[in-house]
């Protein structure tokens, strides 16, 4: 009996000194937020400031696998969404107006190669206009080829599911890149590849709605296929243009951080939503395949934060809807999330691990009333302006998102926008907190940041 007492002992002894490690390394930072002075922000000569969208998110009057998705499960239909297919001129004035120096957007794939092989020149024509106005405007255009829509004839072939339907992928891209990277020098092949595995492959909430561990993995390892088959091809093509991924840094901590079950959740969803992607860039293997081309694939690396998330034993896999935890003194967002601008840096570190200079290319927060956001964006760019201080190669921050849009899975319940929507009328305006981004009159407004009186974007 003594022996068996002593083993376990033992056992809890190893145990805690295991866990006690990995809390070391793996800290969770927590600021004391009231004694930062969050106005105490430097931002280097040269750094754009700019807003991010989407196309199936803004453009409206789309078919797609994603219009196809809200009718086959009863989901709220993206329909007009902001009617920025014929209202772009209008939205590119907000630009403007704001001073905003770098726009991203997307290009859809189904408007331009509805059939397979049916090129429209004409919708070609209007992305070709919009960066032609874009750039009169003093705007640095940044595409994107794949923010999770593609046409429906190639959802039914598989999409990403099936790695014989990447030529016609580079296809595509290839020729968005001819007809437009003449005047384009920065582009993102695909937005957040671990977001598009997961919610469409194992959660089920995002097209095609399937749930499958292996064949997850088989997505993500085809989306790293197809953006180094369209990296090696379109630097062929123009050497000068800059590309990269536009990726989702969530980060993953144990719900109790003394819980050795918790804890070993956390690294394992950490290293699948994570760090196997890095590796992959880095060494061109990736989930124990080895990835023609993509080592060394990325001449910048998008960063997209928003929260961390708590897990452990009892993750919540449900296809409706995911339930965030929280710490005590942490704040809830509307989507459910907690606020943690402390991850922000955590996800700044590990891209900085590429090599490459990095472009925040989404941060933002849904908050309907506007009574977060003023915050949340002091938070993080206080994160930004100390990353950059202490050596980071940060070169842009793009707001999520320029307006309210169809958030995919929620609909138009989460209203990201810097300008309120309201989609009966389609009016935009411009919510309090967009000052805090956009007007030398910031301070004057109670927001409290003041850099020098200029506008930061």
């Amino acid at each position: 009996m003594w022996h068996w007492a002593a083993a376990a002992s033992s056992l809890v002894i190893v145990i805690f000194l295991l866990v006690s490690r990995l809390r070391r390394r793996h800290p969770e930072t927590h600021y004391d937020w009231g004694n930062i002075d969050l106005g105490d922000l430097s931002f280097p000569s040269g750094f754009l400031w700019g807003t991010a969208t989407a196309a199936h998110q803004i453009e409206g009057g789309l078919t797609n696998n994603w219009s196809d998705f809200e009718e086959d499960r009863g989901l709220e239909r993206s329909g007009a969404a902001c009617e920025h297919w014929t209202l772009w001129r209008d939205d590119f004035q907000l630009l403007s107006d704001l001073g905003v120096g770098s726009y991203r957007f997307s290009v859809e794939w189904s408007r331009l190669e509805p059939e397979p092989g049916s090129w429209d020149e004409g919708e070609m024509r209007v992305y070709s206009d919009m960066v032609d106005d874009l750039v009169s405007r003093g705007i640095r255009p940044m595409v994107t080829l794949h923010h999770f829509s593609h046409p429906t004839w190639w959802e039914e072939r598989g999409g990403f599911a099936d790695r014989r339907n990447l030529p016609d992928f580079l296809s595509y891209c290839e020729r968005v890149f001819d007809e437009l990277s003449d005047r384009v020098e920065y582009w993102c092949t695909i937005n957040e590849p671990t977001v598009f595995s997961a919610m469409g492959y194992t959660l089920g909430q995002f097209p095609p709605g399937k749930r499958g561990i292996r064949l997850t993995m088989r997505v993500m390892r085809n989306l790293m296929r197809g953006h180094a088959m369209v990296y090696r091809s379109l630097k062929g093509r123009r050497p000068e243009c800059q590309l990269g991924v536009a990726k989702n840094v969530t980060l993953f901590d144990p719900a109790s951080r003394w819980s050795p079950v918790d804890w070993l959740v956390a690294r394992i969803l950490e290293w699948l939503w994570n760090g196997s992607w890095r590796k992959g860039m880095t060494t061109g293997r990736m989930l124990g395949s080895r990835i023609p081309g993509a080592k060394d694939s990325l001449d910048f690396v998008g960063l997209n934060y928003y929260t961390h998330f708590l897990t452990g034993l009892f993750l919540p896999t449900a296809t409706k809807e995911l339930q965030f935890a929280k710490r005590e003194h942490e704040v809830a967002t509307e989507f459910g999330y907690p606020m943690y601008a402390e991850g922000f840096r955590r996800a700044i570190d590990f891209v900085s691990e590429l090599g490459v200079p990095i472009e925040i290319t989404e941060n933002g927060v849904a908050d309907a009333e506007d009574t977060l956001r003023p915050e949340h964006i002091r938070r993080h760019l206080w994160v930004v302006s100390e990353a950059i201080k202490e050596g980071h190669d940060i070169r842009s921050y793009h707001h999520w998102s320029l307006m309210d849009n169809f958030e995919w899975a929620e609909g138009y319940s989460m209203r990201f926008g810097l300008h309120a929507v309201d989609f009966q009328t389609q009016e935009r305006a411009l919510r309090k907190s967009g000052c805090l981004l956009y007007t030398s009159d910031a301070a004057d407004e109670g927001l409290g940041v003041d850099l020098g009186g200029r506008r930061i974007i």
